[in-house]
């Protein structure tokens, strides 16, 4: 009876809800599995990133917490087209764990996907840690981390046919830590991270749109929306040049020191890696609305751009980077005045 007490026991630490443990498992006082990821992945990122889409270079990922276990981040390159990422520790089958929370807009079509940590261990290559689909597993859809020094890696792998084969490779980001400070601010605000609730996701997702996937397809249905992210703003920037207004290829680039100053020999044009926002402008945009934004103090700088070499030449408007600070969950407003 003893015996199968003990075995009891056992079976329940190491095969529960399907997540894989062993001694080489990154597990909590607490006994949160992969709870660390949170501090792991908390800062300032750059790094070149392969997805189904095409590769973009200097991709930024600026991961800064928002609550006492949620860091958060957001690559915004327009309007209605970001991606968001985000991991925190929630009530999810009775219980705490890491969870994370992918999607965002492309056009008009909302995307939010929840993912549960199921693997997380020391290995030769560094720290890593997998987390599945909260629904479908592992065969819907997968992302692993791995943290090796200042290096980063993030690859995200889905079930494209819908038939819970093996998911195949949808982005592969390859990147190194660029700032050591830009989360000192937030982490210090709330003694992050603690081995808290964020959200109680429990019975989040039954009666869902695809029975294989946590997925939702509207703001209104996500269980963790917008609204209920604390800590983070808005930013409506007007961008006031109205022959700027006609021009096809206009850049608003927030950055976190400056793009375009203004110096004895004229214009210099620092290739920063710090641009926390390439956001290319639709013909006739006068406004943009920056959501999700960390608070802390950025510089903004619009410019036209005829021939795509990220920087305005002497026959192209342009502003000088201007610096606006912005405050914990307000809804500020800039005018930027475009030369």
């Amino acid at each position: 009876m003893e015996k199968a007490f003990i075995l009891s026991i056992i079976f329940t630490l190491f095969f529960s809800c399907g997540k894989e443990k062993n001694e080489n498992s990154i597990i909590s006082d607490n006994g949160i599995l992969g709870f660390e990821l949170l501090e792991d992945i908390s800062g300032l990122w750059s790094g070149l990133n392969n997805t189904s889409f095409g590769t973009f270079d200097n991709f930024i990922f600026d991961f800064r917490p928002i609550s006492a276990s949620h860091v958060h981040s957001i690559y915004e390159s327009g309007f209605n087209s970001n991606i968001i990422n985000s991991f925190f520790v929630a009530e999810h089958n009775g219980e705490l764990q890491v969870m994370s929370r992918n999607g965002g807009w492309l056009g008009n079509q909302y995307r939010a996907t929840y993912f549960v940590m199921d693997i997380a261990e020391d290995r030769t290559e560094g720290k890593y840690y997998r987390l599945v689909d909260a629904v479908g597993g592992q065969k819907r859809a997968y992302v692993e981390l791995i943290f090796n020094g200042s290096n980063f890696q993030f690859k995200a792998y889905k079930d494209n046919s819908g038939s819970l084969d093996e998911p195949i490779l949808h982005m592969d980001y390859n990147g190194n830590k660029i700032s050591e400070s830009v989360d000192d601010e937030a982490t210090a605000l709330f003694n992050f991270p603690q081995e808290v609730s964020e959200v109680n996701l429990n019975g989040a997702f039954d009666n869902l749109i695809d029975p294989d996937s946590a997925l939702f397809l509207t703001e209104e249905s996500d269980p963790f929306p917008k609204a209920d992210h604390g800590h983070l703003s808005e930013l409506k920037v007007n961008i006031n040049n109205s022959e700027l207004l006609d021009a096809e290829n206009i850049w608003l680039f927030v950055t976190l020191d400056k793009y375009i100053e203004s110096n004895p020999a004229g214009l210099n044009f620092p290739m920063t890696q710090n641009i926390i926002r390439p956001i290319r402008l639709n013909n006739g945009e006068s406004e943009y609305v920056l959501t999700y934004l960390h608070p802390g103090k950025y510089y903004l700088t619009a410019f036209e751009d005829k021939n795509d070499n990220f920087y305005p030449d002497d026959d192209e408007s342009h502003n000088y980077s201007q610096l606006v600070t912005i405050e914990p969950e307000t809804e500020a407003v800039y005018d930027l005045y475009i030369m």
